[in-house]
């Protein structure tokens, strides 16, 4: 049974970002990722970023934090994480295919996929529903098309979209948020899904005003997300969304346990913050593993 010093579990920018800080500064001592796709998470669906100050796409980024964790002597692992559990020394991970125990682990799992809570939804799942504007965003070129949600990934996939010449409806629960002058916002949630053969159009309810139909082949989630952290112990403190609760150091309640990037409660959500995040976690978990930073 493998052991290490850390185990990251989640390939995003976080999980990467702490991947790369713990390996260069626990230098001979060992630091896994584990991440069911191989690195990269929502990254590797995201097109020109926006918020970083510089021009490069989600991949450009994966392919520069991936390469900055190996160089720093990081091991990645490719496999999906089904159980977590405390041990009297540190954590025992189980994943599909193997058994890893660390002293320290760090969860930069991100979010789930978004879902609306529509009874109909699954019948709209790649009818209608998309979950990536990089991935299916060109196949509704020049047509009208709705986003979903208020974080930041809801505005990069709206904007995203508007570039690629669609004409853009974000909803959103929340307060409006600021997006190109080429998308619409409005304040409110989704309460229908119609169509025979695929999605057709949606109603919007708007606080009290009347419901509004709106005509469109396709809405991008990202709404309803929630960490993807169904394999760790109950007793890990939650908020009401589901995200992890987390001191200044972003330790957990559970020692030896850390979160960072949106896997955490008051996340801020942008991508610099994420890279903060696992670059603080890292040090963390370090420090709790008795190793100095």
């Amino acid at each position: 049974m493998p052991h290490w010093t850390l185990v990251i579990i989640g390939g995003g920018a976080a999980g990467l970002s702490a991947a790369a800080a713990a390996a260069a500064a626990a230098s001979g001592q060992s630091c896994l990722l584990i991440d069911r796709m191989g690195g990269g998470g929502e990254l590797m669906n995201l097109g020109t970023l926006h918020d970083l100050g510089e021009d490069l796409t989600g991949p450009d980024l994966m392919a520069r934090l991936q390469e900055d964790a190996m160089t720093a002597g990081a091991e990645l692992g490719l496999a999906e994480v089904t159980g977590l559990a405390r041990t009297s020394t540190g954590w025992c991970i189980e994943t599909d295919d193997e058994t890893h125990t660390a002293a320290a682990v760090i969860l930069a799992t991100g979010l789930a996929p978004g879902t609306l809570g529509l009874s109909n939804e699954a019948e709209f799942e790649g009818m209608g529903l998309s979950h990536c504007a990089a991935c299916d965003g060109p196949l509704y070129a020049g047509q009208a098309v709705v986003v979903a949600g208020a974080d930041r990934w809801a505005v990069q996939e709206a904007v995203e979209l508007a570039a690629a010449t669609c004409r853009v409806t974000l909803i959103t629960q929340n307060e409006p948020v600021p997006v190109a002058d080429t998308v619409t916002v409005i304040a409110g949630r989704i309460t229908a899904l119609e169509g025979a053969n695929g999605l057709d159009s949606i109603t919007v309810q708007t606080g009290s005003a009347p419901a509004q139909r709106i005509e469109t082949p396709v809405v991008f989630l990202q709404t309803g997300r929630r960490p993807a952290v169904d394999f760790a112990p109950p007793a890990l403190a939650r908020d009401a969304d589901g995200r992890l609760i987390t001191d200044g150091s972003l330790r957990t309640n559970l020692p030896g346990l850390f979160a960072a990037g949106d896997t955490r409660a008051g996340a801020s959500r942008t991508l610099a913050a994420a890279m903060a995040d696992g670059r603080l976690a890292a040090e963390s978990a370090l420090s709790a593993a008795g190793l100095k930073t």
